[in-house]
């Protein structure tokens, strides 16, 4: 699909019975397979429709098989079972502005947001009976939680990029639109995430946005912008919630749909999980190496996160999803406390004692030794080592090592112009307003 054009209606790819949407109201709509793009928001039914798209980019386009795929090989613990060209560029940080899969992020981001648009956009104005102010609030708040992620996705991918508050339809709508700063595209992110907390119910639903999905992703916001006092503050929200958030001990899969998730997308047999191709089969795409198969099998470092890596034959085989209809955890529990970790590491009176017991929480549950460590640098290799266990075959690590000054040294990744991707060069060609990254 083109990104030149980016649609004002909203593809509403839909669930069967909608496993997406677990509270009973909002499963007064009849399940349906897809509608119009061009189906306007004009009443209860059409607007919870509207903001299921909007969940539909999240799970079905921005967390494409590809962009797993991508962020993954980028850190080094995962070899490509194909050795395709575009994948020695990724490994090499290589990458090129006409390699496809970086126009199929940059459109996949975009529809995404301009689904989030057009519901803030429309349904303020829609009059309906049967959409009360609670519910109007909650699907606002669903979408500027949306476009939130989306933009975040996109600045720590591609750096500065445009920023869209309002539905696009035609190839004029861009034309002209200059790129906003990373610092300004977080600083958008920010505002749409604590617009959403005004909005969001105090629940807890696991593959939609409530409160607690504010906290915890404006908590990794904070980290990327060297906020740490917020960091703190937005993950503890999220972890004194002990009854609905906490890890699981020992370690055990599946983490989603348990306290274990704090944001997961799902999927349906009628809309399958792309991710778990990557993992699985004969034709699977990714594997451990065997550096990241024996950190997690040590008894030291890995042990109960051993179950993530298994052996057949010469190979070694990534395990995080049961199945091709599993959900997609996007923020864990096990992130936020690594995430208060760092940020009582990092912020200007650290909590040397308070970041250990962080780090001993995921330590303890993984049944490997608990931390003695005492000094901040030792402390933060803690962290990077905890995370790269515990996110082993999720997309982290790379953007870990980038926003903390370490893919240099930990990847050889020595060129700090390829720490973000090249924007795409069909973008440019039809909006000569857009510059190129440097370096690309």
């Amino acid at each position: 699909m083109k990104t030149r054009y980016i649609k004002s209606g909203v593809l509403l790819v839909l669930f069967s019975l909608m496993p997406l949407f677990s509270c009973k109201k909002y499963l007064d709509v009849k399940p349906y397979d897809s509608i119009s793009d061009e189906a306007p928001i004009v009443d209860k039914a059409s607007a919870e429709a509207a903001v299921r798209g909007a969940y539909r980019g999240l799970a079905s386009l921005s967390y494409s098989t590809a962009f797993q795929k991508t962020i993954i090989l980028s850190a080094g613990d995962v070899v490509s079972k194909n050795n395709a060209q575009t994948d020695l560029n990724v490994i090499n940080y290589d990458l090129r502005s006409d390699i496809g899969f970086l126009e199929t992020f940059w459109g996949s981001f975009y529809n995404t947001i301009n689904r989030a648009n057009l519901v803030i956009d429309k349904l303020p104005s829609v009059q309906d009976n049967a959409l009360t102010s609670d519910l109007k609030n909650q699907l606002l708040g669903e979408a500027y939680f949306i476009r939130a992620y989306s933009y975040f996705d996109l600045a720590r991918t591609f750096g500065g990029v445009q920023i869209f508050l309002t539905p696009t339809k035609l190839v004029e709508d861009k034309i002209g639109k200059v790129k906003s700063t990373q610092a300004e595209v977080y600083a958008q992110v920010l505002s749409d995430l604590n617009a959403a907390e005004a909005l969001l119910p105090n629940t807890v639903v696991r593959n939609r946005a409530t409160k607690y999905t504010v906290y915890a992703l404006r908590a990794r916001l904070h980290l990327y912008t060297d906020n740490f006092e917020s960091a703190e503050t937005d993950a503890s929200l999220v972890l004194a919630n002990t009854a609905n958030y906490r890890v699981i001990t020992p370690f055990a899969l599946p983490l989603t749909g348990s306290t274990e998730s704090v944001f997961e997308v799902s999927f349906s047999a009628n809309d399958i999980n792309p991710g778990f191709a990557l993992w699985n089969g004969n034709n699977r795409q990714l594997e451990p190496k065997a550096v990241l198969h024996n950190l997690l099998q040590s008894t030291t470092d890995g042990g109960g996160r051993k179950v993530l890596s298994t052996v057949s034959g010469s190979s070694f085989l990534g395990r995080i999803f049961a199945s091709n209809t599993a959900s997609t955890p996007l923020i864990r529990t096990a992130e936020i406390q690594l995430i208060r970790a760092e940020a009582r590491a990092r912020k200007t009176t650290p909590d040397l004692t308070g970041s250990l017991d962080d780090i001993n929480v995921i330590r303890t549950r993984s049944a490997v030794p608990i931390s003695t460590s005492a000094t901040v640098d030792d402390l933060l290799l803690d962290i990077e080592k905890e995370r790269r266990l515990e996110f082993a075959l999720e997309p982290h690590r790379w953007f870990d090592l980038v926003r903390t000054g370490r893919a240099d040294e930990v990847l050889n990744a020595t060129d700090p112009d390829k720490y973000i991707f090249p924007i795409p060069g069909s973008e440019i060609r039809v909006n000569p307003s857009l510059v190129q990254n440097p370096g690309y």
